[in-house]
């Protein structure tokens, strides 16, 4: 009788992405627009629409990127990585174009109705052949001690 009951609750939950449509690849779209011409959702942008590198796969909300977003270089190596509060709070990750760490650190992305700033604001480690070389601390952009 326990047996039934957790096949029961394995497949319940098993169809939860499904029914919500939260991660079913075949009915998740890329590139929309809400109704009041915001994006939403996962955008992928290409370096070349024939080969299909892409540039960037990033995901937004109300027009602003949220969560986890990444860059690439022409070669499909990636560039950039980064992961984006709700708060404006940034964890970012620089690579090489070998695809090596080259520095990883937190920023801010301040969102006015004017314009949308990216600077650093936290802890820096720099990597040269996978070891940390330099650490600084930056305070909106401005280093501040190293």
């Amino acid at each position: 009788m326990k047996k039934n009951k957790n096949i029961l609750f394995l497949l319940l939950f098993s169809l939860i992405p499904i029914l919500t449509c939260a991660c079913w690849p075949f009915k998740c779209q890329t590139n929309r627009y809400d109704s009041k011409g915001f994006r939403q959702g996962k955008w992928i942008v290409w370096w070349d629409e024939a080969s299909k590198s892409p540039l960037s796969i990033t995901h937004f909300k109300y027009d602003h990127e949220r969560g986890k977003s990444r860059y690439f270089y022409m070669d499909g190596t990636r560039r950039m990585k980064f992961y984006t509060r709700k708060d404006g709070r940034v964890r970012v990750k620089y690579y090489t174009e070998t695809g090596r760490l080259e520095k990883k650190g937190r920023a801010l992305m301040i969102v006015t109705p004017e314009q949308v700033r990216y600077c650093w604001h936290g802890k820096w480690k720099f990597y040269e052949n996978r070891k940390c070389v330099k650490v600084s601390v930056y305070n909106m952009g401005k280093q501040v001690a190293h």
